[in-house]
């Protein structure tokens, strides 16, 4: 097994026998406390139930072969590349991820990480991954404003493009965000 990336709360390992990811979750205490409480669900089994709710929305994710509370396993997709290196080049991708998004507006899944780098092409199908930090807002407040804040301010400079067909898509007026966005706040 091959450490590829740590992050403040997760490693991640590839498990070259298995043609695996292994993540494995180690919280703040605060956090734990809140997955005891059942006031958030605990990351492995999120990734497992958000899997579930984007297969059912089309949305391709990894397979899955272990979740648990702290640790997750996951088959390689064999990528082609990160929809970040392709998707300025290719209307049908654009069109891809702005679906997704549109999806996930739409049945109210809130994630601060939508940006192009959690995203694999795969046969020019998009692949949704890193999915443990999406929240189910079915039955919770969902801060529109806040899911289009936080979209823009992970957008790419070649990417920013992106913003207002989406708005288009949603049916929102053009200045729906104006003076709210990170962009605004940099003039």
């Amino acid at each position: 097994m091959k450490l590829i990336q740590t992050g403040k709360y997760s490693r991640v390992y590839y498990d070259a026998a298995s043609e695996s990811f292994i993540k494995e979750f180690s919280p703040k205490f605060e956090d734990k406390l809140r997955y005891l409480l059942r006031f958030k669900p605990y990351p492995g089994m999120n990734f497992a139930h958000i899997a579930q709710r984007l297969g059912r929305l089309g949305v391709v994710t990894p397979e899955i072969t272990e979740a648990k509370p702290y640790r997750l396993v996951t088959r390689d997709v064999h990528a082609d590349a990160p929809l970040c290196d392709e998707i300025a080049d290719s209307a049908t991708l654009q069109q891809q991820y702005l679906d997704v998004l549109e999806l996930c507006w739409r049945n109210r899944l809130f994630c601060r990480g939508l940006h192009t780098r959690n995203f694999l092409v795969k046969g020019g199908q998009l692949v949704a991954i890193d999915l443990d930090a999406y929240k189910d807002c079915r039955w919770l407040p969902f801060n529109r404003k806040e899911f289009l804040y936080c979209w823009e301010s992970v957008l790419g400079k070649n990417e920013k493009f992106l913003f207002p067909q989406l708005l288009i898509r949603l049916g929102l007026p053009a200045d729906f965000m104006h003076g709210q966005l990170k962009a605004d706040k940099r003039h």
